[in-house]
C-alpha cells in the first residue's frame, strides 16, 4: 500500500497551520499565537492538523513546537523552496473553499471534494489535488493537476509567491510536481498511474535517470566486490554477498531495467550502453565466482543467460554462448559424479546392512543348535 507523501504529512505551511497563500504577516501572527500558547505549557493544534479526519492517513511525527514553527518558516523562506512546498499544500481563496475546508474539517474529505467539484478555478483544483495525494489517488491526482498547470499556472504563482520574483512555466511547475512526487512512491506506479500523454514528457526523464543511475551504481559495487575478490580473496567478501555478487546484481537491477525497457526504445542508445555493461559484469561475476567462490557451474549458467539477453555485440553473444555451453558440460559431469557418487554409498550401504543380516542370522543359528544339543 501507498504512503502519503512526507511533503505532504510534513509541509511546513502544514507545520505552521496556514495555507499555502498565506501573507507573511499572517504567518507571523500565528507563530506568535503559538508561542503564547507553549509559553504557558498548552497545546498547539490548528484545524489544518485535519485531526477529525478519519479515513485520510494524517498520521505524522507532526508537531508544533517552537523549533519546528522556526523550521518551518526557514524552510519557505526562499521563494523556490516556497513556491516547491505551496505546490503540496492548500489554498483558500474563495467562499467556495470556506465552505469546502468547513466540512473538511469535520471529517469528510469526500463531501469537500464534492463542494470544490461545484467550480474550477485554481484554489478548488489545488485543494483537490492534495486531497486525491492524501488519500494516495495518484492517478486522480495527476488528472487534476494537468487541468491545474494549465490552465492557472501564472495565477498560482501571483498567490504563492509575494515578492513576485519567480517567472516559472507551466512546464516548469509540471516538472517540479513530478520530481517532488518521485520522491515519495515508485516510478512504476507513477508511470502506471498517469492519466494522459502529456504526462509521459515529464516522467520519462526523470524516471529513465534515476533508474539509470540505479543501475550504474549497482554495477560499480559488483565490479569493486569482484576487485576485492581478486585482490583480497574469498574472505574479504562482503558477508551479505554469500548468495552470489552476480545474483545480487541481477536482483538489485532487475526492476529498474524493466522499466527502461518500458520508458525508451530497444534502440536508445543508452539504453544499449548500460544494456552492455550490464551483460559484462554478469558474465565477470560467472567466470570469478566460480573459480574464486567454487560456486556451482549452474550458478554461472544463469548469468551467462541474463548477460546473453542483455548484450548487443553479436561478438559478445557469441563469446557469452560459448561459456555457456562449457559449463553446461562442467554441471553434467558435476551431476555424474555426484551419482556415481551416491550410487557407490548406496551400494556400500546395502553390503553393510546384508552383513548385519548374515551375522544375525548365524546368531539365531547357533542358539538353535545350542539349544538342541
Amino acid at each position: 500500500m501507498s504512503s502519503v507523501p512526507e511533503i505532504i504529512l510534513n509541509n511546513p505551511f502544514r507545520v505552521l497551520g496556514v495555507y499555502a497563500n498565506s501573507s507573511y504577516r499572517e504567518i507571523v501572527a500565528t507563530i506568535s499565537k503559538a508561542t503564547k500558547f507553549l509559553e504557558v505549557g498548552k497545546k498547539v493544534d490548528y484545524p489544518l492538523d485535519l485531526p477529525r479526519v478519519k479515513n485520510l492517513k494524517v498520521k505524522s511525527n507532526l508537531s508544533h513546537s517552537l523549533e519546528d514553527l522556526d523550521n518551518a518558516l526557514a524552510m519557505i523562506s526562499n521563494s523556490e523552496e516556497r513556491l516547491k512546498y505551496a505546490q503540496f499544500w492548500f489554498l483558500r481563496m474563495t467562499p467556495l473553499d470556506d465552505e469546502a475546508f468547513d466540512v473538511l474539517f469535520s471529517g469528510k474529505p469526500n463531501h469537500a471534494v464534492s463542494v470544490w467539484n461545484r467550480e474550477d478555478n485554481l484554489s478548488s483544483l489545488q485543494n483537490k489535488v492534495i486531497i486525491y495525494l492524501w488519500k494516495c489517488d495518484f492517478k486522480s491526482a495527476l488528472q487534476v493537476a494537468e487541468k491545474l498547470y494549465k490552465k492557472y499556472s501564472d495565477e498560482f504563482l501571483k498567490a504563492v509567491d509575494s515578492k513576485g520574483t519567480l517567472v516559472k512555466s507551466s512546464a516548469d511547475l509540471i516538472q517540479t510536481f513530478v520530481e517532488a512526487i518521485l520522491a515519495y512512491i515508485s516510478p512504476k506506479k507513477l508511470l502506471d498511474s498517469i492519466p494522459s500523454p502529456l504526462w509521459l514528457d515529464y516522467i520519462i526523464p526523470t524516471i529513465f535517470d534515476n533508474s539509470l543511475n540505479i543501475i550504474n551504481s549497482a554495477i560499480q559495487d559488483a565490479k569493486d566486490q569482484l576487485d576485492v575478490l581478486n585482490s583480497e580473496g574469498v574472505k574479504a567478501v562482503s558477508s551479505s554477498l554469500k548468495t552470489g555478487i552476480g545474483g545480487k546484481l541481477l536482483g538489485d537491477t532487475k526492476d529498474d531495467y524493466q522499466l527502461l525497457t518500458k520508458v525508451v526504445s530497444p534502440d536508445d542508445p543508452r539504453l544499449q550502453l548500460v544494456s552492455d555493461r550490464l551483460a559484462n559484469m554478469l558474465y565477470e561475476c560467472s567466470i570469478d565466482e566460480y573459480n574464486l567462490r567454487k560456486f556451482s557451474p549452474n550458478y554461472s549458467i544463469s548469468l551467462l543467460q541474463n548477460a546473453l539477453i542483455l548484450a548487443n555485440n553479436p561478438i559478445d553473444k557469441e563469446e557469452i554462448n560459448s561459456k555457456i555451453a562449457l559449463f553446461q558440460k562442467k554441471a553434467e559431469k558435476f551431476q555424474s559424479e555426484q551419482n556415481n557418487q551416491s550410487g557407490g554409498d548406496f551400494e556400500g550401504c546395502a553390503k553393510s546392512i546384508l552383513l548385519i543380516l548374515i551375522s544375525q542370522l548365524i546368531w539365531v543359528f547357533i542358539a538353535f543348535i545350542i539349544d538342541h544339543c
